[in-house]
């Protein structure tokens, strides 16, 4: 989408600007949201940025493991923790990101 893409523009830009001797590494995978989102919790993975739609029966178990991991599921538009089961008229989740802990780089 759109939105993913300017998404990790920015981050890109971010860490072009403060990158000094380090390596960024940034791969793409292609596998169900849960996954990732225990991949991030496993700490195999440092961010997933899910910028499309999801159900809550999709994510629900690999939210409660990546914050049982110390790991953060947070709304992608204000970056406030996620909680499920809270909207009655639907089961579809906002976009959301998925990380060990917010960085300052993805304000867009």
């Amino acid at each position: 989408s759109a939105e993913f893409l300017d998404f990790v523009k920015n981050i890109e830009k971010h860490h072009t600007m403060t990158m000094t001797m380090t390596m960024t590494m940034t791969m793409t995978m292609t596998m169900g949201s849960s996954l990732k989102i225990c991949l991030v919790a496993e700490g195999r993975a440092d961010l997933y940025p899910r910028l499309g739609l999801t159900s809550e029966w999709d994510t629900a178990a690999a939210h409660a493991i990546v914050t049982a991991a110390g790991g953060l599921l947070v709304q992608y538009h204000d970056l406030s923790p996620l909680i499920d089961n809270t909207n009655a008229d639907t089961l579809l989740n906002p976009f959301f990101i998925v990380c060990a802990e917010i960085s300052d780089a993805w304000a867009i």
